[in-house]
């Protein structure tokens, strides 16, 4: 078996759980080739300079049926960009691609394909129509059967995007139409639900819900190293966010900083991630770490938290989730999407079912005022127990199995 995974880049949440899976597969001896735009390993684990991705002139004759059979495609683009300056919305893309990913090197020596994010990567009028492979496909977030947008939040706010957004549905579904034997995968129930009821993978044979996973790399922290080297004494309270981008609604730093402004109880605030948040409680400190890139530093910055605030609007199974518990970090997230899945209220953390400041704040006083019920050893070891690469490469290889036999 030789399984190729694709995804737009190698960075970022989808990039970082899809090339976790691709080690962790080589390391029980599947053969496996890993592309994106910013990283190629071939199937001997060789990390490879892509010349798939430089530009190079088509050919006339491609470049005459491109345009006979782009009239649907210059339309939808048109409407995109007459859209584009009046819509407010974390990501978008249309359904297309520069690219003939069906003609990589890599794609036609597989005898699996495996999809993960591809916006911008996969063209869907042709990828799936030439592609005569088995296909995997992961899904890291809503794209693959929403139109334009990633996630639902961003479709609502936008209603003069939804006769564009559902054309692109359309075409999407219909674009689909024309896969052999296809498999669905979500690391979460919550977005296999959502999958399932859209009826775009109508095609698909089966739905596996399989979680992601730590990787091979064990993740182990100093907890004491790292606080002193914050200046975080025995009894300060540190509560950590993280996300991309500080200001993205969907991750709800918003909710976060006028919970804080409700606190009494004083409080450290640890961000990783672009920009930078003020509070003007006096009781709330705000140290900003910006980007850290290695597993270790990673590992230590969650360890560092008494507490790893989640209080996404909406999210699929998020792996910071699963690093903060891995080193035994209790987590505070709303009632929402495949966090309700991992967390425990009173073991590993807590689950508030309205999603607004105030009540993230009491669960954020009422956490500090019972912090030691929470058995830091006893997450760390569930979790890593729970998320190990072994259970996941269990699940896919079934998945895999199903497919080509």
């Amino acid at each position: 078996m030789k399984v190729v995974h694709l995804t737009t880049s190698s960075r970022g949440g989808a990039g970082i759980a899809a090339l976790r899976l691709h080690e962790a597969l080589r390391e029980v001896g599947v053969v496996s080739a890993f592309v994106s735009t910013d990283c190629t390993i071939n199937f001997e684990g060789e990390k490879i300079s892509d010349s798939f991705f430089e530009y190079r002139r088509t050919s006339f004759w491609k470049r005459l049926l491109r345009k006979i059979s782009s009239a649907q495609k210059d339309r939808l683009q048109n409407r995109w960009e007459q859209l584009k300056p009046h819509l407010t919305y974390e990501i978008a893309n249309l359904p297309f691609s520069r690219y003939a990913m069906e003609e990589h090197p890599l794609v036609q020596q597989a005898n699996l394909v495996h999809l993960h994010w591809v916006g911008r990567l996969v063209d869907y009028p042709t990828f799936f129509q030439k592609l005569e492979k088995p296909l995997v496909w992961t899904l890291h977030d809503m794209n693959p059967f929403l139109g334009l947008f990633h996630y639902k939040t961003d479709l609502q706010r936008n209603p003069q995007a939804e006769e564009l957004d559902m054309k692109i549905r359309t075409l999407k579904k219909e674009a689909l139409q024309t896969i052999g034997k296809g498999t669905i995968v979500s690391p979460s129930q919550w977005l296999l639900n959502a999958a399932k009821e859209s009826e775009v993978f109508q095609k698909f044979d089966a739905f596996y819900c399989i979680p992601n996973s730590l990787g091979i790399t064990p993740w182990k922290a100093e907890r004491q190293k790292v606080r002193e080297r914050l200046n975080l004494t025995e009894d300060t309270h540190a509560i950590l966010f993280t996300a991309g981008s500080l200001d993205n609604p969907r991750k709800g730093m918003d909710i976060l900083l006028v919970a804080l402004e409700k606190l009494t109880t004083p409080v450290t605030l640890l961000t990783l991630g672009k920009g930078t948040v003020s509070c003007f409680n006096t009781h709330v400190k705000v140290i900003p770490l910006g980007f850290i890139d290695s597993q270790e530093a990673l590992a230590e910055t969650y360890a560092a938290a008494d507490v790893f605030v989640l209080p996404s609007r909406e999210d699929n199974f998020p792996n910071t989730l699963l690093e903060a518990l891995s080193v035994g970090t209790p987590v505070i997230s709303f009632q929402t999407g495949g966090m309700c899945e991992v967390i425990e209220p009173g073991f590993n953390g807590d689950l508030i079912e309205e999603m607004n400041p105030e009540a993230l704040a009491k669960a954020i006083e009422r956490f500090f005022q019972n912090k030691q019920i929470m058995n830091r050893q006893a997450i760390r070891e569930t979790a890593q127990q729970k998320f190990q690469y072994i259970n996941q490469i269990a699940a896919y290889r079934e998945a895999y199995q199903q497919l080509i036999t």
